[in-house]
Order: structure tokens, then C-alpha cells, then sequence
């Protein structure tokens, strides 16, 4: 039988093709096996490192919880009944109380020298973190197994007034609820184990794991395959070997990708039978396809997410590029997915703390590159923590969810919208005048004020809005341009807008604007300490001021027998307490003649003005309290609070005496310096009402013991 060479031809471009097709396909397969294996193993890496963050952020959870309970006095009515033997009951029933409603297991209040005064659940021993949270007035996370079981726990110190009076403490068991949680976030199984022996996870009945923690390997639990990788728990101690295993089966993982290999085996076969009927033609017409695919493979596997596949064709060919295309695009979301929960505020859904601030830091850059404007709003809610105690958390949440909706709906396009703090919100516009922007802030208190209050729930919000200009070239100096602005609005009665040079007798030469320069780039106790010298050396009538109101303060706390960590603390506040006079005008700072009424409104700022700019340093937190009340009267008759009587922090109290002594003594444009006996005589009749009764006494005697050396000296 003679052969043709039609035939011939057809022979020759079905093996040719044959065997191509061929190599492709063992070339698609060993390529996909390879990726779905490294996309795999990267997979549970990140779901690992995820589930690491989750439990972190429920350890952040709870001492979030326990830190607002510390502040709103429920713990203060427990330390009161804590020398009554007969409330053992009611105090264990308001633990009791607080792990029913927040969900603890277990809860503990101690006194200031460890003894557990509130209990509720057995946690097999004392609480851990005691020493930590007494001793150094640090908060504590953990987790430590006891009785088998594995426990995340949190402690916070509780000072309602300033003073240490104990701490709080609370308790989840990590069991099958968060393991349970775990698993339906990522979508993984995980184990929690203590050198290898398994505590709890959401497989049930496994004794013992070894998975390695560099990298995920494969392991075999009940004769089943897992991809598996270890990691230490986070916040446990090393020697704990506390670890947690991150598991996805290997049967179920490699299902997913079971269509694209039969996609791809139906593509060897329809080519097979295209190429006898078309010949080379059609050969050529799909190598043409498959190279897109193995193109868009390889920039998967090198890390990149490739553009879509244009599908051109309706057959089995376009059927492997709609499921590449689909299985890249699930890849994409499920990291999206994943990285937005690190992004996000959960309760309003606008960007977090974290997120804006590489935002604010990207637009300045790219406002000083294109020459555009840039400005940024704080918006804060008024008084809501009273809010809170009158309507209740939930109500809370539901006022600052329609909060975050306005700013939402009513803000220009490419504007950047976050949740700058528990209710505060920041918003940066780029591209938009400064004139627009104030018209906006108000157009947002005053739709905010007539939506709360159509809402049955009336409220307000004080706007503070800086531009980026002069002094606030920089990220950080314009965002603490729009703090000041924030605090100045408060300061002015709240439900108001302030813009950040909005001030009388400011210009573009003025302290606030040169403020974020002293600051930058040298966030320290030297600095802010330079800064208050700065204020003091304004004036050569008040050079000095602040080192001699420090050196006086820390010699009275010598006097009453306080301890010496709070005799460096009075000395250390006493330096910065007049740090928020850097923020007042010269106008005004300087002024001979007797401030009007709106200039001794702007003068009054000034607490709050330095506690604002000293809380830009972390380590100083303890001296905020006598930075914001040193001007706070026993009557209640003070600024910027007015605060009275016990509710006066005590470092506060110190100052308040130093400060008015030292500024009746010292010269000034308007007035000579009150002589040191007069003015002792009057800082005695003033006890009780300006100044703590008890501490006026004992600085009088103690300054007056000290003029006749003034006088030798």
C-alpha cells in the first residue's frame, strides 16, 4: 500500500507536533508541580507568620480591654473594700462580673504589693507578670502553660491618680475556640505545643509534632501529608519551648490544582488533533497561547504577579488561560486579603495608625517633588469617654462607625482617610487649598453635630488643620502641626475648627512655626528640654525659670520623704512644665501690657500644648500629668481642667507651689519681684485654695529655713 505524501506530511507534522506538544506538557507540569509546591510552602510560611500576629493582636485586645477598665473606676471601688474581709464575695463576684462580660477566663486585681484582692477562675497558681508590672509600672503580655494548659495573659498597673495601687490581670485558656479562629481566618490547621507534645489545636487526637522551623517541610500526621512549619508562640519565654504549628494538608492543597492539570492534558490532546487536521498552520497558532501561559508561569514563580492573559480563543486553550488567570487572581486576593487585615482599623474600616503614617510620609515627598499643597485634619471626638459611660460602649462604637462614614462619603477624591486614635480621625488632602480646607473641616463638624443629633445621640467634634509650609515641612512636623491646632481648638471650647497658624499675633516667623524644627529628628529628653530652655531664654526676665522651679519642686519632695524615682520625676517635669509656652506667640509671651481676654485664652494653652510635644517622647510619659495640671487650683479654680482637690495629679502639686514662688519672686516688665517672705505669706493663705493644704505648709517652712542661706549665699 503505497503511501502519500499528503500523508507523509501529515505523518512527519503529527510526530513533529507530537512530540513537541509533548515536551510542552511534561515541560507545563514538572513548571506547575514546582510553583504549586513553592506557592504552597510560601503559603504556610505567611499563614504561620499571620497566625503569629492574630494571637498577638488578641494578646493586644485584651490589655486594650483591661486598660480602659483601669480607667474608669470599677477597679478603685474593689482597692476600697480590699482591707474588708467580709466583701471577699462582692469583690470575686465584680471579677466574676468582668470575665463574663469581656470573655476572660480568669481575672485577677492585686494590691500594690501583689496580694490578689478579686479573683475569678482557677489559673493552677498565682498570677504571672506581678513583679513586672509592680515593680518596673509596666504592662505585661505572656502566655504559660499550667495544669496542661496553654494561657494567654495580660497585666496593666493601675493608677487611678497617678499613684500605683496594684494591677490588673486577666486570663484566656488558648484552646479549640482560637485554634478554631485560626482556622477559619486562614484557613489552615494549627497545633499548640510545649517541646514538641501537643496542648490544644483544631486537629483532635494528635499527641506529638516535629515540624521544622525554618521552613515548611512535608510530615505525615495518622498516615496523612501536611505541609508544616513551626514557630515560637509570641510573648513566651524561650525556655518554655512553647511553639505553634502550622498545618495544610497536602491532599487538599494540591486538590485545588487538579482542573489546571487536566486543562493542560486537554490542551496536549486538542493540539494533538488540530495539528493532523491543520497542519503546520495550527501548530504555530498554538505555540503562540502556550507561550503567554508559560510566560505568565515563570513571572509567578519568580515572584511577580503577571498582567492578565488576553483569551483570544474559546476552546480548551482559552480554558487554560481563564483558570490561570482565575487561580492568579485568587492568589492575588488571598494576599490582599490577608495583608489588608494588617492595614485596616476592624471597626470603621479606614486605614490604621500604622498605614497612615507611611501615607502622610509618601505625600509629603511627593507634594515637596511636585511643588503641590498637602493638608492634614484631626478630627476628634468630644468628651467621649463621658459619652461612653453614658450610652455605653456599643453606642460608642456605632458613633464613631458614623463618623468614619462621613468622612467617607464627603471626602474629595485622592483624599487619605484613617483612624488616627481611639476617637480621633485624620484626614489628608492633597492637591487642595487651605481656604477649601477649612470650609471643609467646618462643613464636616457641622454635618457630624446635625447627624448625631437627628441620630438621638447628640455629639460634636473639634477639627485642628495644618498645611504643609514653613514649619511643617516635614511628615512629623505636620502632624504635630495639626495636634497643636487640635489642642488649641479644644482649648477654645471644643466643637470648634482650628487651623494650626490661626493664632493672634502668629506669623511665619513664629514659635509654631519653628517648633517641628527644634523637634526634628532628635525625639529626646535633651531636646525637649533645649526647647524649654529656649522658651525660658525668650525673655531675660524669665532665664532660668524652669531649672530653678525644677531644683525647688525636688527639694520640697526631699522634704516630705519622697522616694528617689519621684524626686527625679518632680525635677525632670520641672525642666519641661512651661515647654508649651514654645507654642505662644511672642506677642502674647512677651507682652508688658495685661493680656486681653482672647490673648489669656491662647496663654492658657500652654499645658496642653507641652503635653502634646513631650508625648512625642515615649519615655517621658510619667511627666504628662505635671506638664498638663501644674497650673490646676485646689478649688477647682484652675487650667487648662480644672481639676480640684485629689483629682490633682501629685507632681502637679509640687510644681503648682514651685512655679508661683518663683514667679512672685522674679522680676518682671510690668512688676519688681515680690519679696521671698511676702510672697511665702501669701502662697500660706493661699493653702486650700489655690495650693494642697498639706504640702503648702511644709514649703513654707522649708523655704523659710532656706533664706537665711539664700541671703549668706
Amino acid at each position: 500500500m503505497r503511501v502519500t505524501l499528503r500523508t507523509k506530511i501529515l505523518a512527519l507534522i503529527a510526530g513533529t507536533v507530537t512530540g513537541l506538544s509533548a515536551l510542552i506538557f511534561v515541560g507545563l507540569v514538572l513548571l506547575g508541580n514546582l510553583e504549586i509546591d513553592r506557592r504552597l510552602r510560601d503559603d504556610v510560611a505567611r499563614n504561620a507568620e499571620m497566625s503569629r500576629e492574630l494571637i498577638q493582636s488578641e494578646g493586644d485586645s485584651m490589655r486594650s480591654q483591661i486598660r480602659i477598665l483601669a480607667t474608669v473606676g470599677g477597679p478603685n471601688v474593689i482597692m476600697n473594700l480590699r482591707s474588708d474581709p467580709a466583701s471577699a464575695s462582692t469583690r470575686n463576684a465584680y471579677a466574676e462580673d468582668l470575665c463574663r462580660q469581656l470573655q476572660f477566663d480568669a481575672f485577677r486585681i492585686t494590691d500594690y504589693t501583689g496580694t490578689v484582692v478579686a479573683k475569678h477562675g482557677d489559673i493552677g497558681g498565682d498570677p504571672p507578670g506581678v513583679r513586672q508590672v509592680l515593680q518596673r509600672a509596666e504592662d505585661w503580655v505572656g502566655l504559660f502553660v499550667r495544669g496542661g494548659r496553654l494561657w494567654l495573659g495580660v497585666a496593666v498597673p493601675y493608677r487611678p491618680f497617678g499613684n500605683l495601687e496594684g494591677s490588673l490581670h486577666a486570663f484566656r485558656i488558648v484552646d479549640v475556640r482560637l485554634a478554631a479562629k485560626l482556622q477559619s481566618v486562614l484557613n489552615v490547621d494549627v497545633l499548640f505545643t510545649e517541646a514538641k507534645s501537643v496542648l490544644e489545636g483544631s486537629l483532635r487526637g494528635v499527641e506529638r509534632v516535629e515540624a521544622p522551623s525554618d521552613h515548611p517541610a512535608i510530615i505525615r500526621i495518622a498516615g496523612e501529608a501536611y505541609y508544616a512549619q513551626s514557630a515560637p508562640m509570641p510573648n513566651a519565654r524561650p525556655g518554655d519551648r512553647l511553639e505553634l504549628v502550622t498545618l495544610r494538608s497536602y491532599e487538599s492543597a494540591q486538590s485545588v490544582y487538579v482542573p489546571l492539570r487536566y486543562a493542560v492534558l486537554a490542551l496536549f490532546v486538542v493540539g494533538l488533533l488540530v495539528a493532523l487536521a491543520g497542519g503546520r498552520a495550527v501548530a504555530n497558532g498554538l505555540s503562540k497561547p502556550l507561550d503567554k501561559v508559560v510566560q505568565a508561569a515563570q513571572a509567578l514563580r519568580g515572584g511577580k504577579w503577571p498582567e492578565p492573559i488576553a483569551i483570544t480563543r474559546n476552546d480548551e486553550l482559552g480554558l487554560l488561560q481563564l483558570v490561570f488567570n482565575e487561580m492568579s487572581e485568587s492568589l492575588r486576593k488571598s494576599q490582599d486579603r490577608l495583608l489588608g487585615l494588617l492595614d485596616r482599623d476592624p471597626l470603621t474600616g479606614l486605614l490604621n495608625h500604622r498605614k497612615f503614617h507611611e501615607r502622610v510620609k509618601e505625600e509629603c515627598q511627593r507634594s515637596h517633588e511636585l511643588g503641590s499643597a498637602l493638608a492634614l485634619l484631626i478630627v476628634d471626638v468630644d468628651r467621649f469617654k463621658d459619652f461612653n459611660e453614658r450610652r455605653g460602649h456599643g453606642e460608642g462604637d456605632r458613633l464613631l462607625t458614623e463618623l468614619a462614614e462621613i468622612i467617607r462619603e464627603t471626602a474629595p477624591n485622592l483624599s487619605v482617610a484613617s483612624r488616627y486614635g481611639g476617637e480621633e480621625f485624620a484626614i489628608l488632602l492633597p492637591n487642595v487649598a487651605v481656604e477649601f480646607v477649612e470650609k471643609y473641616a467646618e462643613g464636616l463638624r457641622r454635618l457630624f453635630e446635625a447627624s448625631s443629633l437627628k441620630a438621638g445621640s447628640p455629639a460634636t467634634v473639634s477639627v485642628g488643620f495644618a498645611a504643609l509650609g514653613v514649619g511643617t515641612g516635614e511628615a512629623e512636623g505636620l502632624i504635630l502641626a495639626a495636634e497643636l491646632a487640635l489642642s488649641r481648638a479644644k482649648q477654645l471650647g471644643r466643637n470648634t475648627v482650628c487651623r494650626f497658624d490661626n493664632v493672634p499675633g502668629a506669623d511665619e516667623t513664629s514659635d509654631p512655626f519653628r517648633l517641628s524644627r527644634l523637634l526634628n529628628g532628635d525625639q529626646s529628653l535633651a531636646a525637649v528640654q533645649a526647647l524649654a530652655a529656649a522658651v525660658d531664654a525668650k525673655d531675660s526676665y524669665t532665664r532660668g525659670h524652669s531649672l530653678r522651679v525644677a531644683e525647688i519642686a525636688a527639694d520640697l519632695a526631699r522634704e516630705t520623704g519622697r522616694d528617689t524615682d519621684f524626686v527625679e520625676l518632680v525635677y525632670t517635669t520641672g525642666t519641661l512644665h512651661d515647654v508649651g509656652k514654645i507654642g505662644v506667640p511672642d506677642a502674647i509671651l512677651k507682652k508688658t501690657d495685661k493680656l486681653t481676654e482672647e490673648e489669656r485664652s491662647v496663654m492658657e494653652t500652654h499645658p496642653v500644648l507641652g503635653e502634646v510635644i513631650v508625648r512625642k517622647v515615649p519615655k517621658l510619659a510619667d511627666t504628662l500629668p505635671g506638664v498638663r495640671h501644674h497650673h490646676e487650683h485646689w478649688d477647682g479654680g484652675g487650667y487648662p481642667d480644672g481639676l480640684a482637690g485629689e483629682a490633682i495629679p501629685l507632681t502637679a502639686r509640687y510644681l503648682a507651689l514651685a512655679d508661683t514662688y518663683d514667679a512672685m519672686t522674679s522680676d518682671r516688665p510690668y512688676r519688681p519681684g515680690m519679696n521671698p517672705e511676702r510672697a511665702l505669706a501669701e502662697i500660706e493663705r493661699c493653702a486650700g485654695t489655690q495650693f494642697d493644704p498639706e504640702l503648702a505648709p511644709q514649703f513654707v517652712r522649708m523655704m523659710r529655713r532656706a533664706l537665711p542661706e539664700r541671703r549668706a549665699a
